[in-house]
């Protein structure tokens, strides 16, 4: 749980938007989602410029059924200072109860509609799901591939050209569990296969 909120601020810095929807839910993922489409500062433009952040050791964190807070600090290469930050995680629907962030600021202080609507449980799956959609790809950068044509070149090497069919094929061996996992570090092909056509992944963990 600690974790999500320390992979948020890092998602947050480096501008990861499949990252942020990944651990983010309700209002705070509207405005993380809104703020990368249109290239404005997001709600913590203090992290903008800082790709390495540490967290603190050991934050804090209380938990109560579908409801987290952890509060800590990061530093921040561009920051003298330790940032002080409170987030707000809400429990999955589903199994396994992954937690996503319903609400992060780096003032220590979180607005009354935000707590109103976590006591209400207003937080819901489907709600993501029509705000992702909402807003387009998650990557442009995978989405920019044609992944309806095979003979598309992704990668050239030395003993020849690595495809968008050659991805499809890596993908085809891979355990639908593990789907996710690739979706999210986005570090192969395949991967970038699934941020592009598997938004629907995000709600998966």
């Amino acid at each position: 749980m600690c974790g999500v909120g320390g992979q948020l601020l890092e998602a947050i810095a480096e501008g990861d938007r499949w990252s942020m929807a990944r651990r983010t839910t309700g209002r705070f993922l509207a405005q993380l989602l809104a703020a990368g489409e249109a290239g404005d500062s997001h709600p913590c433009p203090r992290l903008r410029d800082a790709p390495r952040l540490s967290m603190s050791e050991h934050p804090l964190a209380v938990v109560d059924d579908d409801v987290a807070v952890v509060i800590g600090t990061v530093t921040a290469p561009t920051e003298r200072d330790p940032i002080p930050f409170v987030a707000v995680l809400i429990a999955s629907d589903a199994d396994p109860r992954w937690w996503r962030v319903a609400a992060l600021d780096t003032t220590a202080e979180i607005d009354w509609d935000i707590r109103v609507a976590v006591v209400r449980g207003e937080y819901t799956e489907a709600a993501d799901t029509a705000i992702i959609a909402q807003y387009g790809p998650l990557d442009p950068k995978a989405a920019a591939i044609d992944w309806n044509d095979p003979t598309a070149v992704l990668r050239s090497h030395a003993n020849g050209a690595y495809t968008v069919a050659d991805a499809l094929a890596e993908l085809a061996m891979v355990d639908r569990s593990a789907w996710p996992w690739l979706a999210d570090e986005g570090v192969t092909l395949c991967g970038w296969h699934l941020r592009a056509r598997h938004p629907e992944l995000v709600r998966e963990r």
